[in-house]
């Protein structure tokens, strides 16, 4: 059942992404795609981790974009101020918790870093956050809508699955 949440929720962002003139869907499907889990629980935290991880991305991104603007952008510099920032940014994803943020975060600060035009850097970090919500709340909405079926048996234990389907 998962597969086929996720197959519909990729084509979700992708209309989202055609309604809305979005240049791409590409962010939104890959959220979409790690948000989306078995349950409501784990789709809420894996989402939650991915936004927070791709909005402190961007952030960091701005802060490198300054630090190049201020320091110039020669090797010496990048060499030093590019890992000292995945490693403040991994420090606060872990010290919050975020861990499951962490490989997007720095996807988002070196990719807005590397293969994103110096002018378009600030919009590009933008739309990528906006991208993160949108395949966030799309995964939410699938999971809301196609909820997997599981049926409590005791308050005070874990849910039971009530069907021969596999999730993944």
């Amino acid at each position: 059942m998962r597969t086929i949440k996720t197959g519909l929720s990729v084509f979700f962002c992708i209309l989202i992404s055609f309604i809305f003139n979005r240049e791409t869907y590409v962010v939104s499907s890959i959220t979409a795609i790690f948000t989306l889990r078995e349950d409501m629980y784990n789709t809420v935290k894996f989402g939650r981790h991915r936004v927070v991880g791709n909005v402190l991305g961007a952030l960091f991104s701005v802060v490198a974009i300054f630090i190049f603007k201020t320091f110039g952008d020669g090797k010496l510099v990048q060499l030093i101020a590019i890992p000292l920032l995945i490693i403040l940014l991994i420090g606060i994803l872990s010290s919050t918790k975020n861990y499951e943020g962490t490989v997007g975060a720095c996807a988002t600060l070196l990719t807005i870093l590397f293969m994103i035009p110096e002018s378009q850097s600030y919009a590009y970090a933008f739309d990528r956050v906006v991208d993160s919500f949108i395949g966030m709340l799309i995964a939410f909405g699938i999971n809301r809508a196609i909820p997997y079926p599981y049926k409590k048996y005791s308050r005070f234990s874990k849910r039971k699955k009530i069907s021969n389907f596999k999730e993944d």
